[in-house]
């Protein structure tokens, strides 16, 4: 792989000039190493290398070794010892720290438009969001999206407890869906909403099949 296919991977989905703002170049020299009729300095190596996590040596040369071309292709997300109540509330059992991570590809990541950073794991308990959700489903949450919007799904908190829910905004009302139609909506008047947080909205859902 020539440098400058390396540098087009590296760029990913962004356009020339929004990867070129993230490097701290400008958009005309960004082309110009794409083209391959130029190669940067080292100190613009460094900055490239650095704004797109990447390694440096594999930037330069295309080489790597097998923990470099792991962290390259995948992005570890932390997951935390909570249940997220698919049912009437449950208090979250929280560690400090992360109690696994999972491996999601970058490129899946980019195509998405998620930052890692803004990623947490929860796991799922009850049967309120089936057949979207079930027990112990596994719950990716974007914690940057926290206003939210309707027909999707959050996390919401409420003094001590957790849940996860369909949103549906009804005239300055919160509408709570449970996609189980056994369960009533929650509606949550405006004078209400300051009693509840929204902790992120489920993006990806991860199910085991079978025994």
């Amino acid at each position: 792989m020539r440098f400058s296919e390396r540098l087009e991977e590296a760029k990913g989905n962004l356009s020339v000039l929004a990867f070129a703002q993230k490097c701290g170049l400008s958009e005309s020299g960004l082309r110009k190493y794409l083209t391959g009729k130029t190669l940067p300095p080292l100190d613009k190596l460094v900055d490239i290398a650095e704004a797109a996590n990447i390694s440096f040596d594999w930037l330069c040369s295309g080489a790597e070794d097998d923990e470099e071309s792991f962290q390259r292709e995948f992005a570890l997300i932390p997951g935390y010892s909570i249940q997220v109540s698919a049912g009437h509330g449950t208090t979250p059992n929280a560690e400090e720290s992360p109690s696994r991570h999972l491996a999601f590809r970058r490129k899946w990541l980019t195509h998405r438009g998620f930052s890692e950073k803004e990623l947490v794991i929860v796991w799922a308990k009850g049967d309120s969001m089936e057949p979207t959700i079930n027990d112990n489903d596994t719950l990716v949450v974007h914690t940057g999206r926290t206003a939210p919007q309707d027909g999707n799904i959050y996390i919401f908190r409420h003094n001590d407890d957790l849940f996860v829910k369909r949103y549906q905004n009804m005239m300055a009302t919160w509408r709570l869906i449970s996609d189980n139609k056994a369960y009533t909506v929650m509606d949550i008047t405006k004078e209400e909403q300051h009693q509840f947080e929204v902790i992120g909205q489920v993006v990806h859902i991860a199910k085991d099949i079978g025994n």
